[in-house]
């Protein structure tokens, strides 16, 4: 072979690697892109996941369009609902028709057309005069005075002028329950009310008006120990410049509220004793399973967090993968969906389909995924086992937390508009005007009520314990239970 020919050949050889070469560069460059593609999916995926990553405008936003709709408005079948006509009348308007409005001719066959008009009138502050008296007692040897059920406090001099219960009750509700700012109270009251008052006089009767309530707090606490169930949950919460948590403790009764330090359990044997003999709803909070294992504390674990965990996994599993979340998915919205069906089953019918998701439970544990995140939701589901289902054999046992999270949305509303709180002082006190407001306010109770019985002044031989404030609570729950009882 001529040197030509060699030279030919290997030229021809490197050209045969050259293209294959960028073959395998276009191949690897397509299946980079294609990886990079789906870790671009992933973060997003795990952005909305985790309420929309950073962005807290629409924390709550949806995530995927819904291409068909609901009809807006209630069911087909529904009992329509409306205004009701007022029991009683203040005021009568009339507006008669002396000719056609259109030509001014004459018309014959008039009807009437009744309506009513339900508003608020104009509000005008009402400030009393008290005037008490004061005498030197010989038998007593001391100064005595007089009192009237109208006074809330008993200075004199520069602080003779006080506010009532009404302005502070309506001013810590719409604080500590519906998330308002002080000053823009104290602009409400100034406009639609004409009570002036600045938003540190609220803020320094803060405290005063939680201790006059503690009594009333306590007992609150007391009524959800001795309570079957209770609904546990807790959120993020600052006091100045540290972490802390809001928790909530909800029972069919009362709503508790308490702002800690840990998020622990420790929190939980605080607030419902280490002898609480009801049952626990709450979330898969991992520091909460000493309870049931060192403490032998009765829980139902949410069946609603594991269940969006699936969702979640649905979307990023692929093939084989899939198919653990799947069937998790599928499990657990029948047993929702089971839960809600106590009234229309028979006890033995319920407790025949029961057993049924029992046993799918079990086929479903049984497996052992591979995935890691598979794995974990396995192992998370298998060691909460037993506090899966209760709500299928007890219809007062929700399947969800969702009651918790509920009562605790208005703390979040108040985290992210009117701030947390400064002091441990001012976070405790936050609690438990909260807890009192939300509960009153769940038996149709007006808070200002309560902080009427709170500032009123008592005699000194009456004991200091305040029942009143539990009975007006207790009462207000028995009326509204005679008012839809039906006849």
């Amino acid at each position: 072979m001529t040197e030509g020919a060699s030279t030919t050949d290997e030229i021809a050889k490197l050209r045969a690697e050259l293209v294959k070469t960028r073959r395998e560069n276009a191949a690897l460059a397509k299946k980079v892109a294609e990886q990079s593609k789906q870790i671009d999916d992933l973060k997003r995926q795990l952005g909305e996941s985790q309420r929309g990553g950073k962005r807290q405008a629409t924390p709550f936003a949806r995530r995927r369009r819904v291409k068909t709709r609901k009809k807006p408005g209630r069911a087909p079948g529904h009992v329509g609902a409306s205004r009701p006509a007022p029991p009683e009348v203040d005021d009568e308007a009339s507006a008669p028709l002396c000719g056609c409005p259109d030509c001014g001719g004459g018309c014959t066959d008039i009807k009437d057309h009744e309506q009513f008009v339900t508003d608020i009138p104009p509000i005008k502050p009402r400030t009393t005069r008290v005037v008490t008296q004061s005498g030197w007692c010989g038998n007593c040897r001391k100064r005595v005075r007089t009192t009237h059920p109208t006074q809330v406090s008993r200075a004199g001099g520069a602080a003779k002028v006080a506010l009532g219960p009404v302005a502070h009750g309506m001013a810590a509700e719409m604080k500590d329950r519906l998330g308002v700012p002080y000053r823009r109270i104290t602009d409400f009251m100034a406009t639609y009310c004409g009570l002036r008052a600045t938003h540190g006089a609220f803020i320094h009767a803060k405290p005063r008006l939680a201790a006059r309530g503690k009594p009333t707090y306590d007992a609150l606490v007391g009524i959800a120990r001795q309570s079957p169930i209770v609904h546990s949950d807790e959120t993020g919460w600052k006091i100045d410049t540290k972490s802390a948590w809001l928790w909530v403790f909800a029972t069919p009764t009362v709503t508790i509220y308490a702002v800690r330090f840990s998020r622990g359990h420790g929190v939980v044997l605080e607030m419902l004793g280490a002898d609480f003999a009801g049952t626990l709803v709450s979330d898969g909070l991992p520091a909460l399973d000493p309870l049931h294992k060192k403490h032998g504390f009765r829980r139902s674990q949410c069946l609603g967090h594991p269940l969006r965990r699936a969702v979640e996994l649905l979307d990023v599993q692929k093939r084989g993968a899939a198919r653990f979340p799947h069937l998790v998915k599928d499990l657990l919205t029948d047993a929702i969906a089971l839960s809600h069906r106590h009234d229309e089953l028979t006890p033995s019918t319920m407790a025949e389909y029961a057993r049924r998701i029992e046993r799918r439970a079990d086929d479903v544990l049984a497996w052992e995924p591979t995935d890691h995140e598979n794995a974990k939701l396995a192992k998370h589901l298998r060691e909460h086992r037993d506090q899966l289902f209760p709500s299928l054999y007890d219809p007062a046992i929700h399947a969800t937390n969702n009651f918790a999270e509920q009562e605790i949305r208005g703390a979040v509303i108040t985290r992210k508009i009117g701030g947390c709180n400064r002091s441990e002082r001012h976070a405790h006190a936050h609690a438990q005007i909260a807890s009192i407001a939300q509960t009153a306010h769940r038996h149709g109770l007006p808070f200002s009520d309560v902080v009427a019985d709170w500032m009123r002044i008592r005699p000194e031989r009456e004991p200091p314990i305040i029942p009143t404030a539990i009975g007006l609570l207790m009462r207000a729950a028995e009326a509204k239970r005679s008012r839809d009882r039906p006849s």
